[in-house]
């Protein structure tokens, strides 16, 4: 059993070795105009929604299935690094429960996330929009069924509607911004996203085959996210033996009993995930992808449904 461990291990990290080599390469710096502020719709039905399942991506085929393409390049592929270093830690310890946690925080109420839709047709629209808005967590589990009322947190941070288009019932819109709150190992932690792309299609019962993704920042992720990371695989250290074995083989590797996030970022399996892979700023900060080569933000990408719910929104 522990052969065959072994072996899934390094097939994954054949790939992030070559990957990691050719990363090495200079890579030309290309210019290009920034982006140009998108015009919010003037008239439009704003509609409600909550997410009832958010997707984290823990395998490669989920990686590559919520992946967009956040930096805009010219060749259209799939951004997703985040994705990439969850899957491989996974991989690499079986035994972590990233998605059940998730799906708990969701289904118990604890995570509420809200999006209001903006079109004058919910079908077809070439100027639609949608705003991503954090609730208050409920008191009690919620139904999904359509009954739901949620408010909106007071505290929480007004991001800027994401501005698409609507064709045939699918949104598709960006680049834009926005905070967003996911659960890790059991810990909730806001993100703030980058030059935010969302997809996904819309129906009378809510919307399916969702995508979000953007980038986060070198300081988010190394200041939220691989912490977290470290706390949580030394909680699965202390409350699974099963999976410690792996865990430790795998990270720990000053032999202390403990996993650090300065052996995460060390780590040669996990080595060109934890290198960041977009270049969204330019100089002076501002968001403007593919202007200095210098790669800044790291990309993520997570899928999700949702359903219709009830709350006050602004601009109701």
């Amino acid at each position: 059993m522990k052969t065959k461990r072994f072996l899934v291990v390094q097939s994954w990290l054949m790939p992030v070795l070559l990957a990691a080599c050719s990363a090495l390469q200079p890579s030309p710096v290309i210019t290009e105009a920034a982006p140009s502020p998108q015009a919010q719709p003037s008239t439009g039905v704003q509609y409600h929604f909550v997410t009832n399942q958010l997707l984290l991506p823990t395998t490669q085929s989920q990686t590559e299935a919520y992946a967009v393409n956040v930096d805009g390049d010219s060749g259209g592929s799939g951004d997703n690094h985040f994705g990439r270093l969850l899957s491989l830690l996974t991989s690499a310890a079986p035994g972590l429960e990233l998605q059940a946690t998730l799906d708990d925080a969701v289904d118990t109420g604890k995570l509420v996330s809200l999006h209001v839709m903006k079109a004058d047709d919910p079908l077809n629209d070439p100027s639609a929009s949608w705003s991503i808005v954090l609730g208050h967590e409920t008191a009690s589990a919620p139904a999904f069924d359509g009954s739901d009322e949620f408010t909106i947190a007071p505290d929480d941070v007004v991001n800027e509607p994401i501005v698409g288009t609507l064709s045939a019932g699918h949104f598709s819109g960006g680049p834009g911004a926005a905070q967003t709150r996911i659960f890790l190992f059991g810990q909730a932690v806001d993100v703030n996203l980058l030059g935010v792309r969302l997809e996904a299609d819309i129906s009378a019962q809510g919307c399916t085959n969702g995508r979000l993704g953007g980038g986060v920042s070198v300081d988010e992720f190394r200041g939220k996210l691989l912490p977290i990371i470290a706390d949580g695989l030394n909680t699965v250290l202390a409350a699974n033996p099963d999976a410690a074995k792996l865990v430790l083989q795998a990270f720990d590797s000053d032999r202390n009993g403990e996993i650090s996030v300065e052996e995460l970022e060390r780590n040669p399996l996990l080595m060109l995930a934890i290198s960041p892979d977009l270049d969204l700023m330019d100089a002076s900060g501002a968001f403007n992808p593919r202007q200095d080569g210098e790669k800044d933000s790291y990309s993520a990408g997570f899928g999700f449904t949702c359903v219709p719910a009830t709350f006050d929104a602004p601009g109701d």
